[in-house]
């Protein structure tokens, strides 16, 4: 591809560049791109976007000479502090304020993760998931590698009992009259003298969301169980003094996610830009990296949500598309393209209850044109259609418009190959009718489930509203199109269709004929050939149909 000027550059590009400045600013010798994120329950759409944005930018530093590592860590230690509204609460109640990973799994069936097109290496992952974080866990990976993301995963709670946060720990422990200076001076937060950055996993019954940390002796921590502490979870009341190090409990959050920084060596990290805003948990957390931490306040990309039908998400509360359903809605190189087409400052809003599926099919193929110098072009979408292969890039090649394999496909007379052969003035050549199968897989799940009405030209399973105010005519020629259809059972589509014309030129005429046939199966007044349309309709719907017209 030509080079890029600059106001042409694609954004990862330009990302990348500050981060090669901030390198050299800083001396940092090695690389580390890191991303987070709490198995609360089922991940929601909205989480792919650090993922994603994160990955490319990983992957356009190795294309630009970087050896960086890449990792996405799963805080594991969290404790539930939400039930998602799919888990039973008789089962799970006992378990709120536990760390995730020491809460049992749910069963599969009851998950709330949809499976119906898992594979069967997916499926038993899911099974072999140890706790409750894992499976949510494991459910958001299958979702993330299948966009071509390859991040390391670290499990939070492993770093905790290995020892390797212990020396943030005491950091944290030791400079604690730092922390509460910083809570005052970055959040405006008055903490009390007895606060501790530091939660303990009750020995007695588990639980962490209701635990406080009141003293530290420079090896011990002195807790409470306390039984009303938060209205999420009970604790029991035991008190006593234990090591904060090797797993036994958690720095709490904003000082846990630098705490990460510094034990893994993170220093390119974005958040989500209700984080990055004027004294919130990334100023809290840069203050801790300079002043507590000691170490380089890790390249910030503060990134805009992705929303669904305009509204943010939520993991535990199970409200919008799963990442993993969301990645089912097209080919992995145009869930991808999503993502790499769009700057990280720009939200997201993706309603796939719209043409929003078709209209990104266009933009990717417009991408792939470009990009292959079939068309000209803005280069930023030919370098986002790059940054979207996954694997071996795709060579040039006829792509069949989506929303054309869409509705084509619905016309019984039509044979996709031969239609899109006549656009493309020659015959598809074998990766060219390969990509056409894969269209017309994800076009069927866009009709069955998000096609706007004018785009749904299959028979309805109910009998159409459109169709109720028939009038006496066309029950009439309908009933007798029946009888035919009965009569003239060996008929080609092509002779009935012409039979059915006759018929008509003999009751209400051709037009008003086929309309009726068509609000009859369609509730439209246009639609596919009807002696295709007919011939292609299940017998026994088309049946129900008939005897439903005629009880009008």
């Amino acid at each position: 591809m030509q080079n890029q000027t600059l106001q042409s550059k694609h954004w990862l590009d330009k990302v990348v560049e500050g981060i090669g400045k901030w390198q050299a600013k800083h001396d940092v010798k090695q690389l580390h791109v890191d991303d987070m994120k709490t198995p609360s329950g089922r991940v929601h759409t909205g989480a792919l976007r650090g993922v994603l944005l994160h990955d490319l930018v990983a992957q356009v530093l190795r294309q630009q000479g970087f050896d960086p590592k890449n990792t996405y860590v799963f805080n594991d230690m969290d404790p539930m502090d939400g039930l998602p509204a799919y888990l039973d609460e008789s089962v799970f109640a006992e378990h709120m304020g536990k760390p995730l990973y020491r809460i049992p799994k749910p069963d599969l069936e009851k998950c709330g993760i949809d499976l119906s097109q898992a594979s069967e290496s997916e499926l038993e992952d899911l099974r072999q998931a140890k706790n409750f974080a894992e499976i949510y866990a494991f459910d958001f990976i299958h979702a993330f590698r299948s966009l071509g993301c390859s991040q390391e995963i670290v499990w939070s709670h492993e770093l905790y009992e290995s020892g390797a946060m212990d020396r943030q720990i005491r950091l944290a422990l030791d400079s604690v009259a730092q922390m509460r200076e910083i809570y005052q001076d970055v959040a405006k937060y008055t903490l009390p003298e007895n606060w501790y950055p530091f939660q303990v996993i009750c020995p007695a019954c588990g639980k962490l969301g209701t635990t406080l940390v009141t003293d530290w002796d420079s090896q011990e921590v002195t807790f409470e169980c306390q039984p009303n502490k938060v209205t999420w979870a009970k604790g029991c009341g035991h008190t006593g003094k234990i090591s904060p190090f090797g797993g036994t409990g958690k720095l709490l959050w904003k000082v846990d996610w630098p705490a990460h920084w510094a034990t893994m060596g993170v220093n390119v990290e974005g958040a989500g830009k209700d984080h990055s805003s004027a004294g919130g948990s990334r100023d809290m957390a840069n203050a801790q990296c300079e002043q507590v931490f000691k170490i380089t306040v890790p390249f910030n990309i503060p990134y805009e949500w992705i929303l669904i039908r305009g509204a943010k998400m939520s993991s535990s509360k199970g409200v919008g598309t799963s990442a993993r359903e969301f990645t089912k809605l097209f080919p992995p190189t145009v869930g991808r393209f999503l993502f790499a087409s769009r700057n990280y400052e720009q939200v997201i809003d993706f309603d796939p209850q719209t043409m929003a599926i078709p209209d990104l099919f266009d933009e990717y193929d417009q991408g792939a044109r470009i990009a292959w110098q079939v068309e000209a072009g803005d280069q930023r979408l030919a370098r986002a259609f790059e940054l979207s292969q996954i694997g071996q890039a795709q060579t040039e090649s006829f792509l069949p418009r989506f929303r054309d394999v869409a509705l084509w496909m619905q016309y019984p007379d039509k044979d996709l190959e031969e239609e899109f052969a006549k656009v493309k003035g020659s015959e598809l050549n074998e990766v060219e009718k390969s990509l056409l199968k894969e269209r017309v897989s994800y076009a069927q799940i866009w009709l069955d489930n998000y096609a706007p009405s004018e785009y749904q030209l299959r028979p309805k399973a109910d009998f159409p509203e459109e169709a109720k105010n028939l009038s006496v005519e066309q029950k009439t020629f309908l009933l007798e199109l029946k009888d035919l259809l009965l009569s003239q059972q060996a008929l080609e589509p092509a002779d009935l269709q012409q039979a059915i014309f006759d018929l008509s030129k003999n009751s209400l005429g051709p037009r008003k004929a086929f309309e009726s046939i068509y609000l009859m199966l369609l509730g439209k007044k246009a639609g596919p050939r009807a002696a295709w349309l007919l011939r292609s309709t299940d017998q026994e719907l088309l049946e129900k149909r008939f005897e439903e017209v005629g009880k009008l």
